[in-house]
């Protein structure tokens, strides 16, 4: 049985603030400079500090707030380096930092687009804040990579909001009807259903449809002398409707980017440096200044509300809630600030050799739920910070997710990164004789000589992966 106690408090709504948050940690940097813009220009109360003084408060309280909070968090992390082996920087103190010549030209964001299309539709609070927790657990491919289940949990235990499966289901169907087509599926099976339902029906997209929801398994293997004999359909007509699927595309995230025009630039949200054979880092803040109410605005409302006039007491009902809004933004922007710093000081601390000189060799296995353990958070809130988010470190730029990778046991039981595996799958087809290209069981010998025992179709895996063609259409003549 649930307390009262507990049932009081998941009765409770999220506060303005804590949306705010939500989707202002969702934004890149470029992103969070054009969403300041558009909130200053809505709201007249909201102002640009420019004032040295408004810099001083800015740098001191973040001096304070990471005096505070990084004792708490990183108080006991065996195997890491101590923290006073990073040196940290929340405010931009170091501009000469930031490489603009590495700055690059990237296409309309995925997340972006699929936020845009949900303020789109005639949704109540709570679905939209239901629709961006199933975006923020929408990977780069299109999928929904939580389950309704396990999102349940979250609004319950992190949010204090019950929310039952079938309105998460509700608002998904929602999701589902978005562009591009196919995203939010939970599988390939229901990504190519989706596809499917949207396209002008025939006799061929109806027996399409049929392969794949009722025969996917026999379809996925290519055993297509099943499928015949369970539909009676002739060799001719399935041959058209396989053709239909193959048209179909089984990662529909990967498509924005190739069917739009618009273009933005990229502006790293972090940048990592070496310096004195230490690693430093900063949250990128460039392109805007702290934020403050305007104190004319805040003057006017003390004295409209001496007033008893009923246009006063109206003036003063507007002011206070622009500037309780003002204010409402100007802390989820500090706590957005400091989350991002907490989880990227989490992120070099647990890959802090690598972060010395880029060595790939030195990048360890590290998932989503290692820095929510951390960093004490739920992982959600780590996906929503990594997801099209972006680093300069002296050895380039690179997504965060880039510096996640999942891991395998070699024959010693140690733990090794996939990104090992595939640098050194890489390093033998590299080497191979290009007249005798190495087969992948080949392949796989030759991992397994290194201590990783990885199966054949593992190795195939990671090889079309990483986009390397079979042996025989490596095969060089000379």
């Amino acid at each position: 049985m649930i307390s009262n106690k507990i049932l009081q408090r998941l009765q409770q709504k999220l506060s303005p603030g804590q949306i705010q948050l939500m989707k202002l940690l969702q934004l890149p940097a470029f992103a969070l400079e054009q969403r300041i813009k558009e909130e200053i220009e809505k709201n007249p109360t909201l102002e640009e500090d420019d004032s040295e003084q408004g810099d001083n408060i800015s740098e001191q309280t973040d001096n304070q707030e990471e005096d505070n909070s990084s004792d708490d968090v990183f108080g006991d992390m065996e195997m890491f380096p101590n923290d006073d082996e990073i040196v940290s920087y929340k405010n931009n103190d170091n501009h000469d930092k930031l490489d603009k010549n590495q700055l690059f030209v990237s296409e309309t964001t995925f997340y972006e687009d699929l936020i845009a299309q949900l303020q789109l539709k005639p949704l109540n609070e709570k679905q939209k804040l239901i629709g961006l927790e199933l975006i923020g657990n929408i990977d780069e491919a299109g999928y929904l990579s939580r389950s309704i289940s396990s999102m349940v949990d979250d609004f319950l235990f992190r949010h204090n909001i019950e929310v039952t499966e079938k309105e998460i289901e509700e608002v998904l169907s929602v999701i589902q009807s978005f562009d591009p087509t196919g995203v939010g599926a939970r599988n390939l099976q229901e990504c190519l259903l989706i596809q499917l339902q949207k396209q002008q029906q025939n006799k061929d997209i109806q027996l399409a449809n049929k392969v794949l929801k009722h025969y996917f398994e026999y379809f996925k293997k290519k055993q297509y002398n099943v499928i015949l004999q369970r539909l009676e359909v002739t060799q001719e007509d399935l041959q058209k409707a396989i053709d239909e699927i193959i048209k179909l595309n089984p990662k529909p995230g990967n498509s924005l980017s190739s069917n739009t025009n618009q273009t933005i630039s990229i502006i790293p949200d972090f940048i990592v440096w070496q310096q004195n054979s230490k690693v430093e880092f900063q949250v990128n803040k460039v392109g805007f200044r702290p934020l403050r109410t305007n104190k004319y605005y805040e003057d006017l409302l003390k004295d409209t509300l001496k007033s008893n006039s009923p246009s006063d007491k109206e003036t003063a009902n507007f002011l206070k809630e622009k500037l309780e809004s003002a204010n409402i933004f100007i802390d989820s922007i500090n706590k957005r600030n400091d989350t991002l710093y907490l989880i990227m000081k989490a992120i070099i601390t647990y890959q802090y050799d690598y972060f010395l000189n880029g060595d790939i060799q030195k990048l360890r296995p590290m998932r989503l739920v290692d820095i929510a353990d951390k960093v004490d958070m739920d992982v959600s809130t780590i996906s929503r910070v990594v997801s099209n988010k972006y680093a300069q470190t002296h050895f380039g730029i690179y997504k965060l997710k880039d510096f996640f990778s999942n891991f395998m046991l070699n024959e010693k039981g140690e733990q090794v990164s996939t990104d090992k595996i595939k640098y050194e799958l890489v390093r033998a087809i590299d080497s191979e004789d290009k007249t005798k290209p190495l087969t992948d069981e080949e392949l796989a010998s030759i991992l397994k000589e290194k201590g990783l025992p990885i199966a054949r179709r593992t190795i195939s895996k990671y090889r079309e992966g990483l986009e390397i063609p079979v042996a025989r259409l490596r095969k060089s003549v000379l």
